[in-house]
């Protein structure tokens, strides 16, 4: 089984956290096509994908490529919608009190999710018991660059200069996000001490990296790629147990240092409380979605994997990701209202 992230090493398949969100409906409530997401009950009318983050990054990318091809079989549009900001918080708190119908979702990165769990000292809902998990739909690992400057071409000697110079600069996505947690977790299992310097969406740090403003960045895959390949960057290490099988020249960090893993994961959760059957049926149509091979092409050029478990599959592997990255949060003193 393919490991969904830094915390989820092995998956355990359990119960379904008790959120109400397998519960069978009661006679009073949706029809029975509507339960079973079958029928002419579901879709009945144009389906939402609520994207936490502005448009053009790769989870916006992988939700309009998906949305595209999930219409095709449910016979209703199937728009994405942006809201970002507040680290994917608002788009998930209008996504957590919409109706459990299956027609709104929230298509985001399921690392940052569930390390908000433990950032924020109040939400306005529950990242578990909130919501219904759908499915995954892939995972790129993120990638360790360092500037030619630093004068390191591999994680062992990037730590060494940096154990050299305590407070090198190591720039991130966002204060919170899963390349800055991630980063912060090469520092603790190196044993080094670094400076993080947090900006505003993905390709932000890789910019300033090449302006020689920040030492290192923990990117993502579709920043930072094209510019290593010119020769502009030097890639360390994707955060990783593994090499990529679209990256195989680029080591795992893991080589050198274990278990330094962070991933950007895109996947699905809808509304607690949204009946099984649609639920079952949105699972099923997002695995159809990657199989398409203009999808899965989409996925090799951003170094993504296409990732399918079952919905119950899927709730474990969040609640262990919870707990892991709640550790690396306790560690760096990070909170957030």
């Amino acid at each position: 089984m393919q490991r969904l992230s830094a915390g989820i090493a092995i998956l355990i398949i359990g119960a379904v956290a008790a959120s109400g969100a397998w519960a069978q409906a009661p006679s009073t409530g949706p029809s029975t096509e509507l339960r079973t997401g079958s029928g002419p009950g579901w879709p009945a009318r144009t389906v939402r994908l609520v994207v936490p983050f502005p448009p053009g990054g790769p989870t916006d990318t992988f939700s309009r490529a998906t949305a595209a091809e999930i219409a095709k079989s449910l016979g209703q549009q199937v728009i994405v919608e942006n809201r970002p900001g507040a680290g994917t918080t608002i788009g998930a708190d209008l996504v957590a009190k919409a109706a459990p119908d299956g027609h709104t979702l929230l298509f985001t990165d399921l690392s940052t999710h569930t390390i908000t769990a433990s950032l924020y000292t109040r939400l306005p809902y529950h990242p578990l018991r909130d919501f219904a998990p759908v499915a995954p739909v892939n995972s790129s690992p993120l990638l360790l660059v360092a500037h030619p400057s630093v004068g390191a071409r591999t994680v062992r000697e990037a730590i060494a200069v940096a154990k050299r110079h305590p407070g090198i600069t190591i720039g991130n996505s966002g204060i919170g996000t899963v390349t800055h947690m991630a980063a912060e977790k090469f520092a603790m299992r190196a044993g080094i001490k670094t400076t993080a310097v947090n900006y505003k969406g993905g390709a932000t740090p890789v910019i300033a990296l090449l302006g020689g403003e920040v030492d290192l960045v923990m990117a993502t895959v579709p920043a930072s790629i094209q510019h290593v390949q010119k020769g502009k960057l030097v890639a360390l290490g994707v955060a990783a147990a593994r090499r990529s099988p679209y990256l195989p020249d680029i080591p795992a960090i893991a080589e050198t240092l274990k278990d330094v893993e962070g991933a950007v994961i895109a996947g699905v959760l809808a509304p607690a409380g949204t009946p099984r059957g649609v639920v079952e049926r949105l699972n099923a149509e997002f695995a159809r979605a990657s199989a398409a091979p203009r999808v899965k092409e989409l996925y090799a050029v951003n170094a993504a994997e296409a990732l399918t478990m079952t919905p119950a599959e899927l709730q474990a592997a969040l609640e262990r990701d919870v707990k892991a990255w709640a550790v690396v949060v306790e560690a760096t003193g990070v909170k957030l209202q």
